[in-house]
């Protein structure tokens, strides 16, 4: 959420982990761009924000959403589709029946159970994000001869109580194994208790987590060729962010391609990760602005090694904390 800039102190506590994800980008050849958009809700409510993005539909409420799955709606999972990518969901919160994936039109969702985590679990949430990513890494994104992808990616490590955090490992084939961390560090993480009075340091905690293993992954994967799109789904519960605080949340845009950032920087959106804090508009407006940047860019058939060829587009779109389309 915008807390993350506004709170002069959570500013200066992730400027550092923002910092080295900028260096990350340039190390590895690719550019960012920032904006800060308005959520439909606040402190929860996350699957409004995401159907919001997904179908450029302003979600408020629960009713509006569940007359919205009743009806035939267009969608970013649906437009990347019908432009030849394999449309997925990674969803490592998911426990139960989720119908909303065929109305949204993924060709593939996979659960908590699908992802295989053997590794010791972290709060409610169990799964930390770095795994999560590995094994999307592992199960889509080097397959050989693939299609280009789009990826909706919810991510859970920044849901409250935020703690225990996972430790970032550097290793990512080791992140997969049921060993992932070394002792100290896996004992030092598991010691982290919520504390439900003062959620703040977990929730911040949670936000530099990401933002050291998107680094990380950035620098896995150096010649990769994707879009990827890192967005706040809502602002965290009022006992962290403060009375009054705003409803808009970040988006970063990350890519090699330049001219699909200097697109966005046109519409708005601010070079680096330091977005104007005046917001674009509603997150609904998204889908159009995402979808007008990306016109006119076919895919193009997906070279042996698994990534698209140099042509085309790969786009990402996480939107618990990242949304991501490859």
């Amino acid at each position: 959420g915008a807390t993350s800039y506004d709170t002069p102190e959570m500013a200066r506590t992730l400027e550092p982990e923002r910092e080295d994800l900028a260096r990350a980008v340039a190390e590895t050849g690719r550019y960012a761009a920032s904006a800060f958009v308005e959520s439909p809700t606040f402190g929860g409510g996350s699957w409004l924000a995401h159907s919001s993005l997904m179908t450029g539909t302003t979600i408020k409420d629960n009713g509006v959403y569940n007359l919205l799955l009743t009806q035939r709606r267009d969608s970013l999972p649906r437009r990347f589709e019908r432009s030849g990518y394999r449309a997925v969901a990674m969803m490592p919160g998911l426990k139960q029946a989720w119908p909303e994936g065929s109305f949204y039109g993924f060709n593939r969702t996979y659960g908590a159970a699908d992802l295989e985590y053997r590794g010791p679990e972290f709060g409610w949430w169990r799964i930390p994000d770095q795994y999560t990513l590995a094994k999307l890494d592992e199960l889509e994104i080097s397959r050989a001869s693939r299609p280009p992808l789009f990826v909706f990616f919810p991510t859970i490590s920044t849901h409250i109580p935020f703690r225990p955090t996972a430790p970032y490992q550097p290793d990512w084939r080791r992140v997969l194994g049921p060993e992932p961390f070394p002792s100290d560090a896996l004992a030092a993480s598991l010691a982290q208790e919520p504390e439900w009075t003062h959620l703040s340091p977990g929730y911040v905690g949670a936000l530099a987590y990401t933002f050291e293993y998107w680094a990380g992954y950035l620098r896995y994967r150096p010649d990769a060729n994707f879009v990827l799109i890192l967005i706040g789904d809502h602002q965290p519960a009022s006992s962290v962010s403060g009375e009054g605080a705003r409803w808009d949340v970040p988006i970063h845009v990350i890519s090699k391609r330049r001219d699909i950032v200097e697109a966005l920087e046109r519409a708005g959106f601010s070079a680096g990760f330091n977005p104007d804090p005046k917001p674009l508009g509603p997150m609904s407006g998204l889908a159009k602005l995402l979808l007008d940047d990306f016109e006119g860019v076919a895919p193009a058939r997906s070279t042996d090694s698994g990534d698209p060829a140099p042509g085309a587009t790969s786009a990402a779109a996480s939107a618990s904390a990242t949304a991501a389309a490859r």
